[in-house]
């Protein structure tokens, strides 16, 4: 993490319903010096859920509805943790988190949501299907769906019931039927074999609206065929029936509930004030009237004094006070009073692209409608994912360089971190070539090569192999950063079949204040030890220091007895197997830049987080002749070294090299990381790239790898077997690439395919 001044708060946001969306866009417009900001959320691909109905109906996409926050939370500077909270220490403004160090906070805002509550209705847990949360949600109704039209495609009946009657019932009953009816090319005014009721323990529809909504809504369900219960209680949700108080049943293929919201047990166990009816009490601030440090908007909360229904409209209007309030709270500055609306604009989708607005004893109804909430819902999804460019800032001062310099600097200036902030290689060995050599007998060099970890010969057959690397933050989750580097920094001792015994930590911690710096070395030392505990390798000792970024790297020992893998020593046939998925380095370089989705990130972290342990020994079972481990320079960069001074090329199928998730289409959009130039340099020792000008994949092979696989040859009689190993252990991207062919070339070459 990059700061220019020292942290001294810590703002931490729990939720990532619609009031946290505009605080993330405030604090991305104006940044708080000072102030660190953690978003803790179990979805970070948000739904939005004034968009819901017009997904079920089949007029929007997934990505129509949902808010992807990890390129909203990298534009505001704010950690990103996926996660739920369970507990949070009021007493000692800490956040448990399950399976990684507690999250200390200074002030902090809940933004949680509600969901029907389940305990009104005896078997709703096990036979029933809440409405929230939406991304649960709308997994059952694919299968409700499915099933649905499988039964009238077969002329067999499909009953479908949904509790309640207020807005959100209506439009899903209404959205449901009409993408029902249409898949299978039914009028939507045609009796069918669907049945679909909506019960209701109120007398009328959308009962706290006017009498033209409730009638104009009761009027579209008899046109469309969907049975209204009014008045009834139901007692319990069976497997295949509903079951009301009075004795009544009806029976029911499947059963949607969206009944009576509430909030989870932990903010009543862990000391807040609640409300009359069970939701964080707030004052007319937004904040909580038993702890002026919380905050809280949206279904969550209720105004003390001004309840109001628990409506989306409401959230999105509390996010611009909510905002200011917490800036102005942790900035010591005065609050600013919210008062909420009386009467709120109420646009009800009919699922066929109609609408109706209402707001108090006003009432529309039409197409006109429809386009309006269909403008305003997109409006409101591209405002937190349309994201403005990031600004770069040469800071050089004028007449130093030429326009021409001056483009060229900007288009680097966004300097990656992890494994792309490296130096180039052909710098590294410009230098490197320059330095004098101290000659030690027990220092074991491979004949004009440079291994991955150097070895130390300590006699009777047995050496000590260690390796050093150290890398810049591309996180600022100290944790989730330690524990990927931790695993980069092992890689060199597995990459040469060998065990990693003991390290030494390197750790800088950015400028900040004596509580926040604890924080942060807690949070990045438990991830090391946790990941060293994964691989059975003890730290033994390190060193920190105060840094402008922080950065954390490892010295690891190794010890063996046994001939070690070295890179070099491949043969010809001999095939080329890759362990990991290659594209880290544009992928971290298009979330630097706001334009990676969370979906992409999230599967480039678990790669990352993959330790090579398993890989080492499997490879090392299969007998594998030669080894190295991809990282700063690339596939193409480290393949080269493997084959340099062994008058050997390597052929490669360019199309069997795996690819994580969007890194193709990064590359494709020309987002690099700022050493994918410099690795670049060795296309001259490519042949047919003309065949790959237009195949993104070819830039692949330059992408600088942050905690990358391992690239062994096997002999062609286990290729089989051992990539069916790496398979089996979880390496899913495994693949053979190529293999290694005799060439009477001095210099090595790659041979695409």
């Amino acid at each position: 993490m990059n700061t220019n001044s020292p942290i001294v708060k810590h703002l931490v946001l729990v939720g990532g319903g619609h009031s946290h969306l505009a605080v993330l866009k405030r604090l991305g417009m104006k940044p708080v010096p000072g102030l660190a900001v953690t978003l803790i959320t179990r979805e970070v691909y948000t739904p939005y859920s004034g968009s819901m109905p017009a997904y079920i109906a089949g007029h929007y996409e997934l990505d129509d509805m949902h808010i992807d926050l990890r390129p909203l939370a990298q534009f505001a500077g704010v950690r990103l943790i996926e996660s739920e909270v369970h507990s949070i220490d009021l007493s000692a403004k800490i956040i448990q988190l399950h399976g990684r160090p507690d999250v200390p906070f200074d002030l902090i805002s809940l933004n949680i949501g509600s969901s029907p509550n389940a305990e009104l209705i005896k078997g709703s847990k096990k036979h029933g299907i809440p409405v929230k949360p939406i991304s649960e949600f709308l997994s059952h109704w694919q299968k409700i769906l499915s099933r649905a039209v499988d039964s009238l495609s077969n002329e067999q009946p499909f009953s479908l019931v949904i509790i309640g009657g207020g807005p959100a019932s209506v439009e899903l009953a209404l959205a449901a039927q009409y993408k029902i009816h249409t898949s299978l090319n039914i009028d939507i005014q045609q009796k069918s074999k669907l049945k679909l009721f909506v019960v209701s323990n109120a007398k009328a529809l959308l009962s706290t609206h006017n009498d033209k909504a409730q009638k104009a809504i009761l009027a579209e369900f008899e046109k469309r065929h969907i049975e209204f219960v009014p008045d009834t209680y139901v007692s319990e949700i069976k497997s295949a029936e509903i079951l009301y108080k009075d004795g009544g049943s009806l029976k029911a293929d499947s059963v949607i509930y969206a009944t009576g919201a509430s909030i989870p047990q932990w903010p009543s166990d862990c000391g807040l004030q609640l409300s009359d009816d069970g939701f964080i009490e707030v004052n007319n601030y937004l904040q909580s009237t038993s702890h002026p440090f919380v905050f809280a908007a949206g279904d969550a909360a209720t105004i003390k004094g001004h309840p109001r229904p628990k409506s989306g409209v409401y959230a999105v209007r509390q996010g611009k006070v909510l905002a200011a309030n917490l800036i102005s709270a942790i900035t010591d500055k005065s609050l600013k009073k919210y008062s909420p609306q009386k009467h709120a604009l109420a646009l009800v989708n009919l699922g066929n692209k109609s609408a109706l607005a209402i707001r108090n004893t006003l009432f529309f109804q039409g197409q006109i409608i429809w386009r309006l909430k269909d403008s305003i819902d997109k409006k409101f999804v591209r405002k937190y994912s349309q994201l403005p460019e990031m600004n770069i800032d040469l800071n050089i001062a004028k007449g130093l360089v030429d326009k021409n310099t001056e483009l060229e600097l900007k288009a680097h200036a966004m300097r990656c971190a992890g494994c792309g902030a490296k130096v180039a290689s052909n710098i590294l060995e410009e230098v490197l070539a320059t330095l004098p050599r101290i000659h030690k007998d027990n220092v074991v060099v491979a004949s004009g090569r440079v291994e991955d970890a150097s070895q130390i010969d300590l006699g009777g057959g047995r050496e000590l192999l260690q390796s050093i690397d150290q890398l810049k933050a591309f996180t600022n989750d100290p944790w989730l950063f330690a524990k990927i580097a931790t695993n980069h920094c092992l890689s060199d001792i597995y990459a040469m079949g060998v065990k990693p015994h003991s390290a030494l930590a390197i750790a800088g911690i950015p400028q900040a204040s004596q509580r926040y710096t604890r924080s942060q070395l807690s949070e990045l030392m438990h991830g090391c030890t946790q990941a060293l505990a994964e691989n059975d390798c003890a730290l033994i000792g390190g060193h920190s220091a105060e840094t402008n970024e922080l950065q954390f790297g490892l010295c690891v020992n190794g010890f063996t007895e046994q001939p070690v893998l070295s890179k070099g020593n491949l043969n010809s046939g001999d095939v080329f197997i890759l362990t990991k998925a290659l594209g880290t380095g544009t992928l971290l370089a298009a979330d630097m830049r706001y334009k990676a989705s969370h979906f992409w990130i999230k599967e480039a972290t678990q790669s990352m987080l993959m330790p090579n342990k398993d890989a080492s020994e499997i490879l090392l079972s299969a007998g594998a002749t030669a080894c190295t481990d991809i990282t700063g320079f690339g596939l193409a960069g480290h393949l080269l070294e493997m084959l340099e001074s062994r008058n050997a090329e390597a052929e490669i199928d360019l199309n069997s090299v795996p690819a994580l998730p969007g890194a193709i289409e990064c590359l494709g959009n020309g987002i690099t990381s700022s050493l994918h130039r410099d690795n670049a340099l060795v296309v001259t020792s490519i042949s047919n790239t003309a065949l790959f000008n237009n195949d993104s994949r070819l830039q692949l092979l330059f992408d600088p790898q942050t905690s990358g696989g391992l690239l062994a040859c096997v002999r062609p009689d286990q290729a089989a077997r051992c990539l069916r190993e790496l398979l089996k252990a979880g390496y899913a991207d495994a693949k053979i690439i190529g293999n290694v062919r005799s060439t009477e070339e001095a210099e090595p070459s790659i041979i695409l395919k």
